[in-house]
Order: C-alpha cells, then sequence, then structure tokens
C-alpha cells in the first residue's frame, strides 16, 4: 500500500479557488487501485492545505500519474491556486492499530501527520520503537481512530493518525505523548521532526 501526502502553500485570496478546486476529485473513484483520499487545512499553518491519498500498489499509482492525472488536474485548474507544492511517497510498513485507517476516513475530523528524518543506521532502532512503544501507546488514546506508518527509501517515514475531535488530540498531546517520547528516546534516533495537523475539509473527501 502506498500514502502520498501533498503539501500546498495557498495565498489567503486563493484559498476559496484551492478547496473549490480540491473538490473537483472525485474522478478519484473510477481509478483501479485507489483507496481514498482525505485532506483539509493545517490549523498550524492555515496558508497551508495538506491531502493524504492512499494506493493498493505502485503499479495502480503509476498507471493514474500516466493516464489519468493530467486530465483532472487541467480541468480543475488548480494550478494556478497555489505557490508551491510538495509531494512524497511513502510505502506503508504497518497500521496504527487494528483496522486499515482508509476504514475511517469518512468519519475522522483530524489528522495529524509527523514527518521524521532517520539517519541509516538509526533506522531499525525507530522502527521497533514506533511498533513497540508508539503504536501500543497511540492506538489506545481515546479518539484515536486508526493510524498508518510509512517509509521512503531516503531515511524518511510518515505517521499519520485519524482522530474524532480537536479534543481527543490534545488528550493524547498533555497525558500520553511525553511518556512516549521519553520512553521511546525518538530523539536520540531522529535529525529532525516535522508536523502539520489537519482540519479536515469533508467536501475534500473522495471515499
Amino acid at each position: 500500500m502506498l500514502m502520498k501526502w501533498i503539501k500546498c502553500q495557498v495565498n489567503g485570496e486563493n484559498k476559496r479557488a484551492f478547496s473549490t478546486a480540491q473538490e473537483g476529485w472525485g474522478e478519484l473513484l473510477h481509478s483501479a487501485g485507489f483507496m481514498g483520499q482525505i485532506g483539509g487545512w493545517n490549523k498550524n499553518g492555515p496558508l497551508e492545505a495538506g491531502i493524504l491519498s492512499v494506493w493498493k500498489d505502485l503499479h495502480s499509482y503509476q498507471c493514474f500519474m500516466q493516464h489519468q492525472h493530467d486530465e483532472i488536474f487541467v480541468k480543475s485548474d488548480q494550478r494556478s491556486t497555489y505557490t508551491n507544492i510538495s509531494v512524497d511517497i511513502f510505502e506503508k510498513i504497518f497500521n496504527i492499530g487494528t483496522t486499515d485507517i482508509t476504514a475511517f476516513f469518512c468519519k475522522g475530523k483530524l489528522l495529524r501527520v509527523t514527518e521524521c528524518y532517520v539517519e541509516t543506521n538509526k533506522q531499525a532502532h525507530f522502527e521497533q520503537m514506533q511498533k513497540e512503544v508508539w503504536n501500543k501507546g497511540i492506538m489506545y488514546a481515546p479518539g484515536m481512530m486508526s493510524g498508518a506508518f510509512g517509509k521512503k527509501q531516503n531515511g524518511r517515514y510518515l505517521v499519520a493518525s485519524l482522530w474524532d475531535n480537536d479534543y481527543s488530540y490534545q488528550r493524547y498531546v498533555d497525558k500520553e505523548l511525553p511518556a512516549l517520547i521519553k520512553e521511546s528516546v525518538v530523539k536520540d534516533s531522529t535529525q529532525r521532526i516535522t508536523g502539520s495537523l489537519i482540519e479536515l475539509h469533508p467536501k475534500w473527501a473522495v471515499i
């Protein structure tokens, strides 16, 4: 399974136009191997949009990019609505929780995406801590619906978690997160950590 993480920088006057264009990606439903897409505005940076798209495998995604993507993109006129875009593809290693994250795309209200940059000689330990410490700690947090953990070949990792509301996520940050950081010694394993907190826009969802 692949996770496509898209971030777009948008000028304030173009937010409405970008949002309208993003609503036009419903044709994704006709793409073989497409499993779902959600997105919204970053609560920590209101001029940044974040979109998470999930695909069955690399072949399905490549076929979409070759045969369908450009037509949808041009039709939406979305290129004129943002100033910068970054697109990264991560291979999912495992779920966070017992159910695939796409099963909750229609229910989640808040998406937390953390990107971690890890040195080669520390990647095995980082993955072990994610499975044995982070997953067990976060999967039982009230309001955490599901999540996914993915990796790129260059030592970049993506951790996505879906929440039922702001309160549940903030409770986790205040009560559970500090202990997990300490137990996993994550700061010793990572070169850099960045995060986005996406307030999901219902009309951007393709499910």
